[in-house]
């Protein structure tokens, strides 16, 4: 059975704020047991697009840099893939650093060395296996992700549409990957769905599994040292790639952590289903699918011990 850590956004006091809680949360899930002093650790995040109006702020990642930072000794990466689409058609690299600036991410504010994964082309990866039984065969895992010593997984969770939830096995398995192996992930499937043109039930299907298979290259790739937080705050029906943003679909309900990616995203989803303002805003998405695949894949298990802290 894998543990999650929960850690909710209530009773809040000056000594109990959100950094507190951040810290508390990475010292009861054990973030830091696998690393030594001089290790480098990357900092996967989610930098939305231009647009979009609800980004974490950026002490929250700051926070857990310094976690990192305090364990090694050596300042981790903060890193995230360009966009498969330039809307602003500008440079991809500066645009994509341009968006970052102007919502205040940094290397100064987020506590780390700041950087596009998979270089400023985005398309600088190294080959790894997705397994004996894959339809890949490989995939590229982003150069600022597989040249670091351990990784550290910090998503901002939201719903999305050809994977049901951006959480741990999304943000931590496709997204890590060089544009380039995203594209050939996604093969010809739009993963930008606001056009209303969406894929046939067989491509989405076809598309979930090779991004679990892309998760397994990843963790090949970093030899099993990743840790998993999911930011539960700001839930959008929108995933931040997206250029715009409805309300969230409910309160702030803190911050979950664990090893176990499957086991921490089964907790989220649960625990967003069980505090909905309205759950007709909440679509069909199938994710239950995409858990139980996961789980078959031997990404991790359902089976959860979970402690709730305030």
């Amino acid at each position: 059975m894998s543990e999650v850590v929960w850690i909710d956004n209530q009773r809040m006091s000056f000594d109990n704020a959100v950094v507190h809680k951040l810290r508390r949360l990475a010292e009861v899930a054990t973030a830091t047991h696998t690393l030594s002093e001089g290790m480098r650790v990357a900092l996967k995040v989610n930098v939305p697009e231009e647009g979009y109006d609800y980004s974490l702020r950026p002490n929250f990642i700051r926070t857990l840099a310094d976690v990192a930072w305090k364990a090694t000794r050596e300042r981790p990466v903060v890193c995230d893939g360009q966009r498969l689409v330039d809307y602003w058609k500008r440079s991809r690299g500066n645009a994509f650093m341009e968006v970052a600036s102007r919502i205040g991410y940094s290397s100064e504010t987020l506590g780390g060395h700041f950087v596009i994964n998979g270089g400023f082309s985005g398309d600088e990866g190294d080959l790894f296996s997705c397994g004996d039984d894959s339809e890949l065969g490989g995939v590229e895992v982003g150069t600022a992700v597989c040249r670091s010593d351990a990784l550290w997984v910090l998503s901002q969770v939201t719903l999305t549409p050809l994977f049901g939830l951006s959480g741990a096995l999304y943000n931590g398995g496709f997204d890590c990957l060089s544009g380039r192996a995203r594209t050939r992930v996604l093969d010809g499937i739009s993963p930008y769905l606001f056009n209303g043109q969406r894929p046939s039930p067989e491509a989405q299907e076809t598309f979930r599994s090779r991004a679990l298979e892309s998760h397994l290259a990843v963790r090949t790739a970093m030899e099993g040292r990743i840790f998993y937080v999911n930011l539960i705050w700001d839930v959008t029906p929108q995933p931040v790639y997206y250029p715009f943003s409805e309300t969230p679909l409910l309160d702030n309900l803190g911050f979950m952590a664990s090893h176990d990616p499957v086991a921490l995203d089964a907790a989220t989803f649960a625990l967003i289903q069980e505090n909905l303002y309205d759950r007709s805003r909440l679509p069909e998405t199938g994710f239950e699918t995409v858990i139980a695949d996961a789980e078959r894949l031997g990404l991790g298990q359902t089976g959860t011990d979970c402690k709730h802290l305030s």
